[in-house]
């Protein structure tokens, strides 16, 4: 049986696939980062949307 919190990470990430607003790539990173087991952090979320789509920052 999954968790609440897995239940929330599954809507969160599902949500963002029907949005079409975030691509791809950025999506798999938020769901590595919701399948650790390590304390997620805000500054993990910062990285992930600040960086530009296919790359590093400049």
């Amino acid at each position: 049986m999954a968790t609440l919190q897995q239940d929330i990470a599954t809507k969160f990430i599902s949500a963002l696939e029907e949005a079409k607003e975030v691509d791809s790539d950025k999506i798999e990173e938020i769901r590595k980062l919701l399948s650790d087991d390590k304390k997620i952090k805000a500054d993990d979320f910062v990285k992930i949307f600040s960086t530009p789509a296919g790359g590093e920052v400049k």
